[in-house]
């Protein structure tokens, strides 16, 4: 299980708030959008404005701007979530939110669940950042509204799609340190009852030597993958929805003999079909269907030695009754099923989990909240009834108070009950039990004239926590609390973005820090606009972490500067050229896996 680590404690986090002073000096939202400035939908699982978790939206203008290349390290430039990986571009990545485990974070494409049935987690080192148009990222437990796996949170990504115009083609390609080569291409447009967008990108890197004390060869990368997006409006009433992404990737890495090439070979598909239909001006529905499927094999000087194939399917009919302008509710019905089919002999290789939840989002006058409830009916563990919790009070046009709470679960994979005895000792244990979690936050949140400020507190309780040896075990309660400041603003014509989180994830029965989780992080963007020319930096600071429960192995902190600049030629082409990890910091997120050095890259893009 992948795993993410005693903090400083809160009362030094109160340094901080001298942000917020220094804000009232200063004067227009830069950066990430947040929730009061659009319409998300993933706090909610359905259409709002009024948010109350917590939530970051990730735009392709910030995309652009950072030009960062893989999926994890650009969500950790973002309040309250950090990152491991295992080497460089390419290797194995996971991200956590506010302290727990990568495998407690859900992550949906187009609103279709993908992960791996087997270890539990997604491969964010596959997914190909330039099909992104937008990230929805919500902190806290939603597992009231979408089941296992969101304890931690939610991070929702929506690929690129289409709009009424003329087929219009883009395209950008990039190279720079490492051999590293990234290319895209695609066609959008559409018309007023059809819409389409076509992307197809292909990266490739020479990479890094991943770990420590083996084989001191470059483990290169590549990545060839496709995206379709299809939205068809056969009636005023009726439109369909279909979504396909496939990714095809190659990753070198060091395996256990230094005489051997260690290669693994692997897919990531996502397909997905919603049917929504307006019944009426109360009710609206949606008939929805999808499968992922997460493919690896793994070779050894060209021979196979083992290969993993799991899918995961759902079916899903959601009800939209708005009652009135001041009451909303949602009633939703679920069927899942997980499937396996690998080379190691598992005792079970598939399970069903049926499901349903009701959700009630309301305004009223200064008030508003959102309350969930759902129960799943797993074929391996039973019943779980889960519930979340959102009210918040607007103290006045710019200044907002709110309260978050929430149970959520987290059943256990095919990897931690069934795993078969290896060489090594490993096996799983068919006798665990679903994690559990009880959680509550409060914040405050302002949008003056000058832009935008918010500070977030938690506390979330894990128990049954399954915890890896030679057989996994469910013998912990992990204790996180933690607390988040974010501002945005505009000072002196440069657009200013902050955040900062400090966290104490503790296993409540040695006391010890978390294995991999930061106690302390912070992002400080600064950008600006100089006619055709932008110019912009960013600063990350991550503290230090263990890679163990024992909190032996203590990895260090680190800061990385980026720097970039970027010159509009015209309307339609840009030129970037964007340095990342400028100091050329030497650091680990993981015990012997090194990081990428200082990386350069030059970019040439043409988006009509």
């Amino acid at each position: 299980m992948t795993l993410f680590s005693k903090a400083l404690p809160l009362r030094a986090c109160t340094r901080l708030s001298a942000v917020t002073l220094i804000s009232s000096l200063i004067s227009v939202p830069a950066f990430a959008s947040d929730t009061l400035d659009g319409i998300t939908v993933t706090a909610n699982r359905m259409p709002t404005e009024n948010a109350l978790a917590p939530t970051t939206v990730i735009t392709r203008a910030d995309i652009e701007k950072l030009q960062i290349q893989d999926l994890a390290s650009l969500l950790s430039r973002f309040p309250g979530i950090d990152m491991t990986q295992n080497g460089g571009l390419g290797k194995a990545s996971g991200v956590s939110i506010r302290g727990t485990n990568s495998d407690h974070v859900l992550i949906l494409v187009d609103g279709v669940k993908w992960y791996s049935a087997t270890s539990g987690s997604s491969a964010l080192q596959d997914f190909p950042v330039s099909q992104i148009d937008r990230i929805e990222v919500v902190r806290g437990p939603r597992a009231g509204l979408y089941g296992s796996e969101a304890i931690g949170g939610v991070i929702q990504i929506f690929t690129k799609s289409g709009s009424v115009n003329k087929p219009t083609p883009y395209f950008s390609v990039s190279a720079g340190t490492k051999n590293t080569l990234r290319s895209s291409a695609g066609v959008s447009g559409g018309n007023d009852t059809t819409k389409y967008n076509l992307g197809y990108s292909y990266d490739t890197t020479n990479g890094i030597n991943a770990q420590k004390d083996k084989n001191p060869d470059h483990d290169g990368y590549r990545n060839q993958s496709v995206s379709l997006k299809v939205n068809q409006q056969w009636m005023e009433s009726w439109s369909t929805d279909l979504n396909l992404l496939r990714a095809n990737a190659r990753n070198h890495y060091d395996g256990y003999s230094v005489n051997k090439n260690y290669v693994t070979d692997s897919v990531q598909q996502i397909l997905g079909l919603n049917n929504n239909i307006s019944v009426n001006e109360t009710w609206s529905m949606s008939f929805d269907l999808s499968e992922s499927r997460d493919r690896s094999q793994n070779y050894a000087d060209d021979k196979i030695t083992t290969n993993y194939n799991t899918r995961h399917r759902y079916a899903g009919w959601i009800n939209h009754l708005q009652l009135n302008d001041q009451h909303r509710v949602n009633i939703g019905l679920e069927y899942e099923n997980d499937k396996i089919d690998s080379s190691d002999t598992y005792v079970e290789d598939s399970r069903d989990n049926k499901a349903i939840f009701v959700s009630w989002e309301a305004e009223v006058d200064k008030n508003s909240w959102l309350l969930s409830a759902r129960h799943d009916d797993n074929e391996s563990f039973g019943h779980e009834t889960t519930g979340t919790a959102d009210y918040g009070y607007q103290l006045s046009d710019d200044l907002r108070l709110t309260a978050n709470a929430g149970t959520g679960f987290k059943t256990p994979t095919f990897n931690d009950l069934y795993y078969p005895l290896d060489g090594s000792g490993y096996e799983g244990n068919p006798d665990l039990k679903p994690e559990k979690s009880t959680s509550y936050g409060f914040g405050v949140e302002g949008t003056p004239s000058w832009g935008r400020w918010a500070v977030n507190t938690y506390k979330n309780k894990i128990r049954n926590l399954i915890v890896w040896d030679k057989s996994p075990s469910n013998v912990d309660v992990a204790k996180i609390k933690g607390i988040e400041f974010e501002v945005t603003t505009t000072l002196a014509n440069w657009q200013v973005s902050a955040d900062a989180s400090f966290l104490q994830p503790e296993d409540d029965k040695t006391g010890n820090v978390l294995p991999r989780r930061a106690k302390r992080l912070a992002n400080l963007h600064l950008d600006r606009n100089w006619g055709d020319w932008s110019t912009g930096a960013s600063w990350k600071l991550r503290g230090n972490s263990y890679d163990d429960a024992d909190n032996d192995e203590r990895l260090g902190g680190y800061g990385l500067l980026d720097l970039r600049v970027a010159y509009k030629v015209d309307p339609d082409w840009t030129v970037r050229l964007t340095g990342q990890n400028m100091l050329n910091k030497d650091y680990e997120t993981v015990e012997d896996y090194y990081s990428l050095g200082r990386t350069v890259m030059l970019s040439l893009s043409y988006q009509p």
